[in-house]
């Protein structure tokens, strides 16, 4: 009783802290790849669109296990799904680190995608569960623990593969870190599911037929890959164009979750200032404008400048638009934000896999161009819905 008076004054619990560290696990066992790419590439020899193509793989399973999670969590409750989730990455990154071809290697991420699907399905309607008043601070505060991640997996990484250390061996700390992880949430107390709407599936259908959630969604879509493009892409720009060691690449990818965290604290404390449709409406033109640049730099300095503010730009979007969505929508939160992050992983996925085929066929610093395109997107579907609202 006294936890749950705990959660409903909106104070920090030790699941807000777990929450953080799943995020960072779940942060780290995505950024592997891109990290690794160059030298998991030779090893294995794959093309710019095949590295692209993991990444697909990898959110494939976590579309597919997105859901799954989201209608067993209304059976078993959301704590087993969380401790399978951290399980299923660091078996799947043990895996990887034995890879011997790129089938093997697929099927090793489709497994840590899995485990991912799984945390992502949970860790967002459990921050409405624990701070229910008051969800668009908590959830930009916690979703911050994913740039978080990607920052120290990032400098620990890139420092490691600079030192000569085999992309294998990324991935046996990747797996330690989620096997840690999912101890900790197996001896959490998680809270009680409340007002919980039984789980149907017409449920799912008439969320689907909200003409909202598509709006939502769509925004949802192209936030994830902006944010997934500068993460996957970054690394492999700074080695093609701009001749520099592993380390460098990997500080890019640094830059830009720095961005991106400072961005989420920063519209935690914006929350209570401006709405979110001004916060959102400023950052896509913010993007809009430092993103247009970034094909053309030349220069590494110049280049990690406008990753550092495309981080910032970019950070609000997605934990944004699942409060804000849980807020407009009446119906159960749980499945709502389990299908919009599908939807937004989604995109996680699609667009480097897009930017990586027009890298094989032209030219991987033109296919950046697609990214303030997104930006204009969100400018026109956050407008139309605020009109509509």
């Amino acid at each position: 009783m006294s936890q749950i008076m705990i959660n409903m004054s909106n104070k920090l619990t030790y699941l807000d802290l777990a929450s953080w560290g799943g995020f960072m696990s779940f942060a780290s066992s995505a950024v592997v790849i891109p990290l690794c790419l160059p030298e998991i590439s030779k090893t294995l020899n794959i093309s710019l669109s095949q590295g692209g193509a993991m990444e697909t793989a990898r959110t494939f399973l976590i579309l597919s296990v997105l859901l799954i999670s989201g209608i067993l969590a209304h059976k078993w409750g959301k704590k087993p799904l969380m401790v399978m989730g951290q399980y299923m990455i660091a078996i799947g990154s043990i895996m990887a680190s034995y890879s011997q071809d790129y089938f093997s290697l697929i099927i090793s991420l489709m497994i840590i995608g899995m485990g991912g699907g799984a945390t992502e399905a949970i860790i967002n309607p459990l921050v409405l569960d624990l701070h229910p008043n008051d969800s668009s601070k908590y959830l930009n505060i916690t979703n911050a623990f994913y740039p978080i991640g990607v920052i120290v997996s990032a400098l620990l990484f890139g420092e490691l593969l600079t030192l000569g250390y085999s992309w294998r061996s990324i991935f046996l700390i990747t797996a330690t870190m989620a096997l840690v992880m999912g101890l900790i949430f197996n001896t959490s107390k998680f809270p009680d599911q409340k007002n919980q709407i039984s789980f149907s599936w017409n449920l799912i259908i008439n969320i689907l037929f909200l003409r909202g959630f598509w709006i939502y969604g769509f925004a949802i879509f192209l936030a994830a890959g902006i944010e997934s493009a500068f993460t996957f892409w970054s690394r492999s720009y700074v080695e093609i164009y701009l001749q520099e060691l592993p380390r460098a690449g990997a500080i890019a990818v640094v830059i830009f979750s720095c961005g991106m965290a400072f961005g989420r604290f920063l519209s935690a404390k914006l929350s209570y200032m401006i709405s979110p449709s001004t916060l959102m409406i400023g950052s896509s033109i913010f993007g809009l404008l430092v993103t247009i640049y970034v094909p053309f730099v030349t220069n590494l300095i110049l280049f990690i400048t406008l990753l550092f503010f495309a981080g910032i730009a970019t950070a609000c979007f997605w934990p944004t638009i699942l409060a804000i969505a849980a807020d407009d929508l009446d119906t159960d939160s749980t499945i709502l934000l389990v299908l919009l992050a599908i939807v937004g992983v989604a995109g996680f996925g699609i667009i480097p896999w897009i930017m990586g085929m027009a890298g094989d066929h032209s030219d991987l610093k033109i296919s950046f161009l697609l990214i303030p395109i997104c930006f204009i997107g969100l400018i026109l579907l956050i407008n139309k819905n605020s009109r509509e609202v």
